[in-house]
């Protein structure tokens, strides 16, 4: 990595560690606008469902993406930065689709017998995108703010949604003080589904979180079908969508997303993820790909 490109990326992770230590997000957002999926949960309660907004804002990840570099070059008033969160928002069907898969989640785990309430516009980011990118020292300092804010509000169990947030809160168990439960809500769940399909496993669910015999086994039972290929899906030999080096460098990121796709769909047309982020990242590239929770009842 050149000079150039370090100073560039150290620029990003002092604008995000700000942005964090001080909102709780990595860069504006309209957090009304984000939690408005749902007026029909409790409000706190000491088990609560964590978005960590991965679902809602995925489809703008790669929007500031592109535009850090940019600012991280000159210096943009925070006033003029905060206006982005009105100006960088997802599509309408985009945003649609986002509360239709964690309204069926909901729908899903409460059909489980499992209750929970939900932080709303006081929800904060997990920090993923520090640890990710390798940022340790500050993902711990960062992790600290967090761990006070959920003992704050007496939260003892978080069932989260996607395998970036449910990562980062299971390192922190590793790294400091947090003792709250972290729960994935695939999980937690028993549910039904059909069709049939090639998996496209999240590495961290696949790998730093072992699930990848566990989402089988739960897929299977439902009545999906699955379509494997050693080469291709196995938990040895599966390859990244390339979503985590968009940070870096996005043109590369789009070309493992290329050819990981094409791989995918030598097995089947029908590509299933489990992430928000893959799908992104994959879906340029893939004409018929759902999540998961867009599949399931």
């Amino acid at each position: 990595m050149d000079n150039k490109t370090l100073n560039r990326i150290l620029k990003m992770k002092n604008m995000i560690f700000d942005n964090l230590m001080e909102s709780y997000l990595p860069f504006p957002i309209d957090k009304k606008y984000y939690s408005s999926w749902t007026d029909k949960l409790p409000r706190d309660g000491d088990t609560v469902i964590y978005t960590s907004y991965m679902y809602q804002i995925s489809g703008i990840l790669k929007k500031y993406e592109k535009l850090f570099p940019k600012i991280s070059n000159v210096n943009v008033p925070k006033r003029l930065m905060g206006l982005s969160k009105f100006l960088i928002k997802p599509g309408e069907s985009e945003i649609k689709r986002s509360f239709s898969i964690m309204n069926n989640i909901v729908n899903i785990l409460q059909k489980n017998h499992i209750n929970f309430g939900y932080l709303y516009d006081d929800e904060p980011y997990s920090g993923a995108i520090l640890l990710e990118s390798g940022f340790l020292k500050e993902f711990m300092e960062y992790g600290n703010k967090l761990n006070d804010f959920f003992k704050s509000r007496g939260i003892k169990r978080i069932i989260t949604l996607d395998p970036h947030t449910t990562n980062a809160l299971k390192r922190l168990k590793t790294m400091i003080n947090f003792d709250i439960d972290v729960k994935n809500y695939i999980e937690l769940i028993n549910f039904n589904g059909s069709g049939e399909y090639v998996i496209h496993d999240s590495c961290l669910y696949s790998r730093a979180m072992d699930m990848y015999g566990l989402i089988r086994d739960k897929i299977n039972k439902s009545g999906i079908k699955i379509d494997e290929d050693y080469l291709t899906t196995s938990k040895d030999m599966g390859t990244c969508c390339g979503g985590p080096l968009s940070l870096i460098s996005v043109n590369d990121s789009d070309e493992i997303a290329r050819l990981r796709s094409e791989k995918l769909l030598k097995i089947n047309n029908n590509v299933l993820v489990m992430c928000p982020l893959c799908y992104q990242n994959l879906s340029p590239h893939v004409e018929n790909i759902k999540d998961l929770a867009e599949v399931i009842s």
